[in-house]
């Protein structure tokens, strides 16, 4: 089970990108988050630490990739496409 702050990174990460197709800033994530630059710098290495992401330019947030959108063990809700893919795929 992830921590607090890198829990609710990820999740603002995938659904940030899911509905504007870019990373948001860093000083997005201090007014979503409401923690400090040092607290989300932690939590974002500790999630590319895990595998969650990756970030290999540190210096900017549009840098960051993410691998997995859904802490392990979680069951993922279904998204908006996902029933008709159902009848259509299978």
């Amino acid at each position: 089970m992830l921590p607090d702050i890198e829990r609710k990174l990820l999740r603002i990460l995938f659904n940030f990108f899911r509905q504007k197709r870019r990373m948001p800033t860093m000083q997005e994530l201090e007014v979503k988050t409401g923690r400090s630059v040092e607290d989300i710098k932690s939590g974002l290495l500790s999630l590319e630490k895990d595998n969650y992401i990756t970030w290999e330019d540190n210096s900017d947030t549009r840098h960051i990739v993410i691998i997995e959108g859904w802490e392990r063990g979680q069951i993922r809700p279904m998204s908006a496409g996902d029933a008709s893919r159902y009848f259509t795929e299978y």
